[in-house]
């Protein structure tokens, strides 16, 4: 089966991603088993719906089901990819990932960051 990303695994992230936000825990293992059961091949959508699936038990304060599932991706050699990010600056694209210190700007970036964060919370958001 093709492992690029379709829009179905898109919706089914949108709908875990609903589920972690709600902290629907049975809502989310439902999704997980059903697309476990009707994709079984697709291994790049399976792993990021596993680990949604235990950010949505550690939200709900189920810690013990969110390590369980930790624990077997692990044991299967499931590995999570690290996240790109990428955004125009000045006509340029640049790629970065959290914690990135690579455009040569990047002090100055994270200091405003720092500050507009302050800036947020001060006004209590």
């Amino acid at each position: 089966m093709n492992e690029k990303c379709t829009l179905i695994d898109l919706q089914i992230l949108a709908l875990l991603s609903g589920a972690r936000n709600a902290k629907n825990s049975k809502l989310a293992q439902e999704v997980v088993d059903r697309m476990q059961k009707l994709f079984p091949d697709l291994k790049s959508s399976l792993l990021p719906a596993s680990i949604l699936l235990a950010n949505v038990y550690a939200s709900s304060g189920d810690i013990e089901k969110a390590t369980d599932i930790k624990i077997k991706l692990n044991k299967s050699g499931g590995k999570k990819q690290i996240g790109i990010t990428m955004t125009d600056i000045d006509g340029k694209l640049w790629k970065f990932r959290a914690h990135d210190q690579s455009h040569p700007y990047s002090a100055e970036i994270y200091e405003q960051v720092d500050r507009m964060s302050k800036e947020v919370i001060k006004h209590g958001h």
